[in-house]
């Protein structure tokens, strides 16, 4: 049986058609999956780790800026609390006329706790920073340090995940607790 012209032609077209679609969609490219979101960490062990090095990073660059060898800033390791109550305390010691000399160095440190599945992700910990090294300095030279200023502090340090790392977000003293 022959098909009549209109219809060949109609079924060659439809042919064609097909087979053009079929060519230009391979062409396409194939959309890129949405990545799923992982956890910041993969144990709370690593979280730790992490929170050590940032911290003992941050002490770092603080100590080296107290010598004027400021090759890193220590504020780029802290965020918000934390980074307000530096730019606070920075603004108090200059406003008095005083400044801190001598390291401080990182006794201890324990991670206590994590929560690794939120958004953003945390770590806690408690730091023994000793701090019996340091002066505070007035602008005469004379060390203006309180007596009574113990030599290691006891610090509940907290850490929150941001777009550029993991950063400190508060540190407070914690007198209760003795290191």
């Amino acid at each position: 049986m022959t098909l009549p012209r209109s219809k060949t032609s109609r079924i060659r077209m439809l042919a064609l058609l097909t087979l053009a679609a079929t060519a230009l969609s391979a062409c396409t490219p194939t959309p890129e999956p949405t990545p799923t979101p992982t956890a910041a960490f993969a144990s709370e062990e690593e979280a730790f780790v992490a929170a050590e090095e940032v911290y003992r990073a941050y002490n770092d660059a603080v100590n080296t800026q107290r010598k004027n060898e400021n090759d890193d800033d220590p504020q780029k390791y802290l965020t918000a609390l934390a980074l307000q109550s530096d730019i606070d305390a920075n603004r108090v010691l200059q406003d008095n006329g005083v400044h801190i000399e001598g390291p401080g160095e990182v006794a201890s440190f324990e991670g206590i706790g994590s929560t690794l599945s939120t958004t953003p992700a945390t770590v806690s910990a408690e730091v023994c920073l000793d701090v019996g090294a340091t002066r505070v300095i007035d602008e005469h030279g004379e060390d203006r340090t309180p007596e009574s200023r113990a030599d290691v502090v006891a610090l509940d340090v907290k850490f929150v995940m941001t777009d550029q790392g993991l950063r400190i977000s508060s540190s407070t003293e914690n007198t209760a607790r003795k290191c």
